[in-house]
């Protein structure tokens, strides 16, 4: 997709830095945003976070009329918190400076790091209306779920939070103990008029391609079609599951039998009890989801 260059000297880039993204890696390039801005002639601010949903307080105080593009300088969280604070009619540029950026991974795989070609070419980068995901209250660029992924993202967090271990061996702790135990979820869902009732690993609503740290889970998906990619992973044997959950971590699972994916605008999911949620990495729990999209709500500046 080819970017066509705007007129950016007319109005306001704020760039919104999530100073412990990343292992501060957004802070660590807050020189570099200042040299691109200065040598672009830019009319520009750096406003760093202090605090949880602090990104998403600063989002808020900009309008549509106020002439601005917002820049996220982080990871997932930090995207998360300004599309749930800004004006959706106004630009938004992604740099992606987190741990895993599976957001932007949609646009480059690997997620590679050239932050100065990142700068340069989404600053110049023409808006492109994508859609975006609404989970109750709460917008989400990328993903909404609940199961085993959900399950060792919250129990990785409470680890760091509750004790002295530190966010990646967390995790590898969480994947280990909860890839062993292999717990289903029992659902009732709708997918727009399609009703579906049993056992999943995993139910992901998917409205980009990656996440869980580069996990391809809708290896189809497209940002503006106006559709989720609904991937559901059923119960199996634990020879089967773990040859499916291998799959399903290196996106060779579609068209596979035990992962179903469904295009779909509208997901209801209900659960017999309170389970583990995640929109965009931010975890949750809920024992009644309804997830829907919004077509084209959002004005992305794209650098590819």
């Amino acid at each position: 997709m080819k970017s066509q260059p705007i007129l950016h000297t007319i109005m306001k880039h704020v760039f919104i830095v999530n100073k412990i993204s990343g292992k501060h890696k957004a802070y660590n390039i807050i020189g570099l945003i200042k040299d691109v801005a200065e040598a672009k002639h830019l009319d520009y601010e750096i406003k760093v976070t202090e605090y949880k949903n602090h990104a998403k307080e600063i989002a808020e105080s900009y309008y549509y009329n106020d002439d601005v593009t917002l820049y996220s300088v982080g990871g997932d969280g930090t995207l998360l918190e300004v599309v749930n604070g800004m004006n959706l009619n106004t630009p938004l540029g992604v740099i992606p400076a987190g741990s895993g950026n599976d957001f932007f991974r949609f646009f480059d795989g690997k997620a590679k790091r050239d932050f100065r070609k990142i700068l340069n070419d989404t600053i110049d980068a023409f808006p492109k209306d994508i859609d975006i995901g609404v989970c109750g209250d709460k917008k989400f660029v990328n993903t909404t779920s609940i199961g085993l992924d959900a399950i060792i993202n919250a129990n990785a967090s409470r680890l760091i939070r509750n004790t002295f271990i530190t966010k990646g061996p967390a995790y590898l702790i969480s994947i280990i103990e909860n890839s062993i135990a292999l717990k289903t979820t029992h659902v009732r869902l709708f997918a727009d008029d399609k009703k579906i009732e049993g056992d999943y690993y995993i139910i992901a609503c998917m409205n980009g391609k990656y996440y869980g740290n580069g996990v391809m889970a809708a290896p189809s998906a497209s940002l503006s079609d106006g559709y989720f990619d609904l991937c559901l992973f059923r119960k199996a044997n634990r020879l089967k599951t773990y040859s499916l959950l291998f799959k399903y971590l290196k996106g060779k699972h579609e068209g596979v039998d035990g992962i179903d994916i469904i295009r779909c605008k509208h997901v209801i999911i209900d659960t017999d009890n309170m389970v583990d949620c995640q929109s965009d990495g931010e975890n949750y729990c809920s024992e009644h989801i309804d997830i829907s999209i919004r077509e084209k709500a959002l004005k992305l500046k794209i650098p590819f």
